[in-house]
Order: structure tokens, then sequence, then C-alpha cells
């Protein structure tokens, strides 16, 4: 997540979590981790986006409303003479929601979810423009609000002042209010394949105790411009050319080979290529921060619903669960803004340092888990005052770096 620390903090140079010592056990039930009723869910809401694809401005992404039991489709409210496409796109999803006890409803909201990605990376990008240093140093996080389409932001010292500022330039629409500094955020195995989950280190010295992990593995990729399988961590853990480490201390698994940590990216992501071992799987581990269980990597989520409950599967921290609030989040990582960035809203307790990396997933069964990014840290996101979290999307990821999910 966001990160206006040392790159020291961000690789865990203590290694060790400044709250509890031991991570929180395995849940009791290994069972679905996401409430069945979302399937369907999901699967309408990534059919609408499809199907709204060829009316472009129009689509701004879904929200489930878990408590009604309520999908809500927004589009953006057609100008005179534009055909109203509710009644086609019902047509196109119903079949995804036959047999549930799902609702779908139509609302019309001000901005296209590429208009709000829009606005916010502006707001973002001209914090100098619009603010000075003060902005720049001080307003490190902000979205769009999907259904108003006002701009979210949050400052560590002097809020009024920036959103007086901010309002010149933006009008009206900017909300600022006082946030918390970001801070950045692994499994345990000796032997076997690289799968998502694990616990990584960019140093063959040190601890290999639980809860000292540097930054977690994510999913594994196929990398378009060699067709080799790669381990991922995010950007901010190592730099180029670091060795990275299994719990095994001889076991090298690597080197970082490619990192994605730009000023205006959208995504805090490295490539791990690997040098040893015996390859990579579509796999994640699921449980705590010791656990041996694990789900098949069957495909993609889509990235575009809000409402919906999401997983982090960290090495320090283990499960990790909470609702998407918005796709439009900007951030600022170690001196670095990140362009569209989730933000999750945590249902109980938020990921910790060393939990970099780590796979969001849903899950549609007891052995198989949809992906939906890969984490960065903590950060207040959501307009809500309180810490959220943030990932990078893997369509977001896939498209930076030129590689593709590895599923079974």
């Amino acid at each position: 997540m966001p990160i206006l620390v040392s790159a020291a903090l961000l690789l865990g140079a203590t290694g060790v979590p400044s709250v509890a010592a031991e991570p929180p056990a395995p849940p009791a039930v290994a069972g679905n981790l996401t409430p069945i009723e979302e399937l369907p869910v999901l699967d309408a809401a990534d059919q609408a986006e499809k199907a709204a694809a060829k009316y472009a401005g129009s689509y701004a992404g879904a929200h489930w409303d878990a408590a009604a039991k309520v999908l809500y489709i927004n589009l953006v409210q057609p100008k005179a003479k534009q055909a109203d496409h509710r009644q086609e796109l019902q047509a196109e999803i119903s079949g995804r929601l036959a047999g549930s006890t799902v609702t779908t409803r139509y609302r019309s909201v001000p901005l296209s979810l590429d208009e709000q990605n829009a606005l916010i990376t502006r707001f973002m990008q001209e914090r100098a423009k619009w603010g000075g240093k003060a902005a720049v140093d001080n307003v490190l996080s902000g979205s769009v609000d999907e259904l108003t389409g006002r701009i979210k932001a949050h400052a560590l010292t002097g809020a009024g002042p920036l959103q007086a500022a901010a309002r010149k330039h933006f009008g009206n629409i900017v909300d600022i209010t006082p946030g918390a500094a970001p801070e950045a955020q692994s499994r345990y195995a000796n032997s076997g394949s690289y799968v998502g989950g694990m616990a990584l280190w960019h140093s063959a010295d040190g601890s290999r105790a639980v809860g000292t992990a540097k930054c977690t593995a994510g999913f594994n990729w196929i990398r378009h411009s060699d067709g080799l399988g790669y381990v991922s961590t995010a950007g901010h853990c190592a730099a180029v050319s670091d060795s990275i480490f299994q719990v095994a201390r001889d076991q090298r698994v690597g080197y970082i080979g490619a990192k994605y940590l730009n000023d205006h990216e959208y995504v805090d992501f490295a490539l791990v290529r690997i040098t040893s071992g015996v390859g990579v799987l579509p796999i994640v581990y699921v449980g705590g921060a010791e656990t041996t269980s694990s789900r098949d990597v069957i495909g993609i989520d889509t990235g575009t619903v809000t409402g919906v409950k999401v997983c982090s599967s960290g090495a320090i921290t283990g499960l990790v669960c909470g609702t998407i609030a918005t796709r439009t989040s900007s951030v600022v990582v170690d001196g670095t803004l990140l362009n569209r960035q989730t933000c999750v809203i945590a249902d109980a307790g938020l990921t910790r340092q060393g939990d970099s990396g780590a796979p969001w997933i849903t899950t549609y069964s007891p052995q198989a888990a949809k992906a939906w990014g890969q984490h960065t840290g903590t950060v207040d996101c959501a307009g809500n005052d309180n810490v959220d979290m943030v990932f990078s999307t893997v369509q977001n990821i896939s498209a930076r770096a030129g590689v593709t999910l590895m599923i079974k």
C-alpha cells in the first residue's frame, strides 16, 4: 500500500512486525472464504463489463450490496438521443444470475470508470501545481466516489488549507480529510514448487522464523517475451538484480529480473527470474502464516465491481479479508505515485509489513480460487478516515509487465 517511509522499512529491515510476535492461527474452517451468493454476482458483473465495452464511456462498474442482495450496475446517464442500454445489458447477464436470489438494479452516475480514473490520476499528478510542496508532501492518497464523482483524498497535515487550494483548481468536488501515513506490508515451505503466498527474503542471512519474511510471493506468471514461468512480488521489496531466497537458507529462488515501480505507474510489481528449484505452479497458499493448505488458481475475477469480499494471503499475517471500496485509488508508495489501485476496507485486521506482494483472491470452492491482484500495502484510501489496503489488479499487471497469469 502507500508508503512514505524509508526503503529499509519497506523491505522489512527489522524483519519482525511491531505488533504481535506470532501470526494468527489458520481459520478453523477451511471452507469457501467468499460468500457463496457472491459467485454468480462476480460472474454477472464480469459479463456486464464485457457487454458494455461497445458503448464507449457509458459503463461505470458495478456494486454488490451484500445486505440487500442487490447487484447495482452503474451507467453514465444517457445524453439526448443516446440509447439507454439497460435492457440489453440485463438480457446479457440474466442467465448468470439464474437460480440465485440476487436482484439487479441500474443507477445513473456522473462519470464512467475511465473518467473516474482519469480524474483522480490528474488530481494526484498535479499536486505540485494546485498545492505546491505542501500537497506533494502531505496528500498521499485519493480516490473517486463512484456515485457522486467527488474526489476523496487524505492529507497527513493541513487538510483544510489543502482542500481550499484544490477546490480552486477542481471546483467544489474535492474533499480532503486528515489521514495516517501509509505503511508498506509471506508462507513457510522448505521444498517443492514455488507457489503464491510463500515467504521471501532478499538475503541468505538473518532469521527464518515465522514473522521474519521480507515480502510475499504473488501469483505465478508466463512472460510474453520469453515464454518462461516467473515468481512475482511487490516492486518496492527489492532492487533489480537482488537475489531472492525461500525459507531454506540455501534455497535461492533467483533474482529480480524486472521491476515496475515508477512515477505515475499503476502497478507495484517485480518479476523474479528463477535460477534454481523445481519451477512454478498456479497455486496459492490459504490460511495462517504456517499453513500447508493451498488452492488452485483457476482464473481472474473482474476488476470493476465494488462491495464484494476479497482476501489477501500474506506470509506474515495469513488471510486478511475485506470488501472492495473503490477501483480508482491513487497512492504514494515510497515517494512514487501509483494510480489505478484497488482499495479494500478490512472486515477485521490489516495486512502487515512482510505481506507486500501477497495474492488477493476470491474462492470458488475448497480447492479453487480466482485472482484479483497483488498486494501493495496499507493506506487511507476509501474516504472513510480509516486505514485500508490497496492492491494492483491482475489486468493492470498483465498489460504493464507483458505477462499472463498462470492458471490451471
